[in-house]
């Protein structure tokens, strides 16, 4: 499958979550979601350069941020693109006694070198892990399932972004889950 978006090669790139659970900043799941998602950018995309997470938090930190506004962001730590993940929602239980990943998310692409006009879009209204059903909670740790599920979801995110096999997505749900 063809890139959706190939406009992330040879740019430097700030990747920033945001939690609807966070809305003033960036929650747990968010920050394990953008690293992640610039991790496989940076294997994936040629020539990309990837703002660090520490000079995005940074730039945070400084700047007290109390709304969400990745064009802010993508100036004050000179990036060329923002590419800005909005979870909207983010679960990995069904029921007690089985895991079942859920989680809303909307990725948007800012070009910052054309006044942070917005370039790309794709919402994602409920993606699940496992896609086949859910997990029984005795066969590994709420920590381990979590872990599968992000990147998982990350996987999903970053492939907007270079080309890759489908044929990876049929066996998604067993390679991850490793006890």
């Amino acid at each position: 499958m063809p890139a959706e978006y190939a406009g992330l090669k040879g740019k430097r790139v700030a990747v920033v979550c945001v939690s609807e659970d966070s809305s003033y900043g960036t929650g747990s799941e968010s920050l394990l979601l953008a690293r992640e998602v610039s991790s496989i950018l940076g294997k994936n995309v040629k020539e990309i350069e990837l703002v660090r997470a520490d000079e995005i938090a940074d730039w945070v930190d400084r700047e007290g941020w109390d709304e969400i506004d990745y064009r802010e962001i993508g100036r004050g730590v000179k990036a060329d693109r923002v590419l800005a993940v909005g979870l909207g929602s983010f679960s990995i239980r069904e029921g007690a006694s089985l895991y079942k990943g859920r989680a809303d998310i909307t990725v948007s692409v800012y070009d910052m070198e054309d006044g942070g006009h917005e370039v790309f879009r794709k919402t994602v209204p409920e993606f699940s892990f496992p896609a086949t059903g859910p997990y029984p909670v005795g066969d590994l740790s709420e920590v381990q399932f979590r872990r599968a599920f992000l990147k998982t979801l990350s996987n999903h995110v970053a492939r907007h972004f270079y080309s890759y096999d489908p044929a990876e997505d049929f066996s998604r749900d067993s390679a991850f889950i490793r006890p």
